[in-house]
């Protein structure tokens, strides 16, 4: 994965203070912290003047469909604001991160010219449903929707720059992994392994990324706990919506649809992928566990105390929080649906 990419991304995001600015040979440089202030207090001040302008639609909702939306509101709030003063608090770890990362990239990066595409196809994917999402809603409310929502736009595209740079780390620890596993297969098949500096410079490596990994969770490990609970509950909400709403149209469903794959792929891939990495984990440790050669044990010590990815340490993420949250979506919006039906 291209440095230059994490620093484009970083260019964007910084606009907002939700991100350093840019990386330099010294180290990272960062928004001022009053730039950052005006951001907490710009989106707190649009936030606080968007409920004033819902409250009259709020008022016609149930009980149930309230809380929903009112807890989804304020996680995407709290997200919003929690990246900025991470940002803003965590210089350190950030300049950790981009250390170990360097040497991931120049290690990786191929000179690709395209380097920037990812981040152009994901912003085009954003673009494309923001816009379909307004062209539905202004042809269903008018003028109203920009009032009601137009706050979202920046609170979505702050939540899209976390999701991406979350991706961009994943992927990056991902990368280092598969070249550390195809060095080590390398290295157990060489017919005189004596000398020992192969081997230690993969133990250093293995060490260098196990470093990536406890301050990734100390940087991103509240953002992704958050945005597992907004994606529960927006998909949750719009669940609801398809079951119980009435007054579907081709548009409207569409809309529903695309955001919650949206939700779903955005929160689900990088968790996924920190399932990927364990599963590399445990692939180099297996590797070590059947060769039979004295020197190689020197890694079980580092391998066997590798992090784990965490969602500020409240679980492990890897496949089963997939599950778990699907198993608690589908319990939640069976009780949701029952209790709209009582009520209706």
């Amino acid at each position: 994965m291209s440095l230059k990419l994490v620093n484009l991304v970083f260019k964007i995001g910084s606009l907002l203070a939700l991100t350093p600015a840019k990386i330099e040979k010294n180290g990272l440089v960062f928004p001022t912290k009053a730039y950052s202030l005006l951001w907490a207090v710009l989106f707190s001040g649009a936030l606080s003047i968007t409920a004033i302008f819902r409250k009259a639609s709020y008022e016609k909702l149930s009980p149930v469909v309230l809380f929903i939306q009112v807890a989804a509101d304020t996680v995407l709030f709290i997200l919003n604001i929690s990246t900025i003063i991470i940002t803003a608090r965590k210089k350190q770890q950030w300049n950790s991160l981009i250390k170990i990362l360097k040497t991931v990239s120049n290690r990786n990066d191929k000179g690709d010219i395209f380097w920037f595409s990812p981040f152009l196809v994901a912003n085009l994917a954003f673009v494309t449903i923001v816009t379909y999402e307004t062209f539905v809603w202004t042809q269903i409310m008018g003028a109203e929707f920009f009032k009601l929502y137009a706050v979202e736009y920046f609170q979505m595209y702050a939540q899209f720059i976390v999701y991406y740079l979350i991706y961009v780390f994943l992927n990056s620890i991902l990368e280092g992994f598969q070249h550390l596993s195809k060095t080590m297969c390398k290295y157990l098949k060489l017919p005189n392994r004596s000398n020992n500096f192969s081997l230690k410079k993969i133990r250093s490596e293995f060490c260098a990324l196990a470093i990536f990994v406890d301050v990734f969770n100390d940087i991103f490990g509240w953002l992704i706990l958050q945005s597992i609970g907004f994606t529960f509950l927006q998909l949750l909400s719009y669940m609801q919506h398809l079951i119980v709403g009435t007054g579907h149209t081709i548009p409207t469903l569409i809309y529903r649809l695309s955001f919650i794959t949206w939700y779903m792929v955005g929160t689900f891939n990088s968790v996924f992928i920190c399932d990927l990495i364990e599963q590399k984990v445990k692939n180099i440790q297996m590797l070590v566990y059947q060769n039979e050669a004295e020197e190689v044990k020197i890694l079980l010590d580092v391998i066997n105390h590798f992090p784990h990815f965490t969602a500020a340490r409240f679980f492990d993420l890897n496949r089963k929080t997939i599950l778990g949250v699907l198993n608690a979506l589908f319990t939640f919006l069976i009780v949701v649906v029952q209790f709209e039906n009582l009520t209706s």
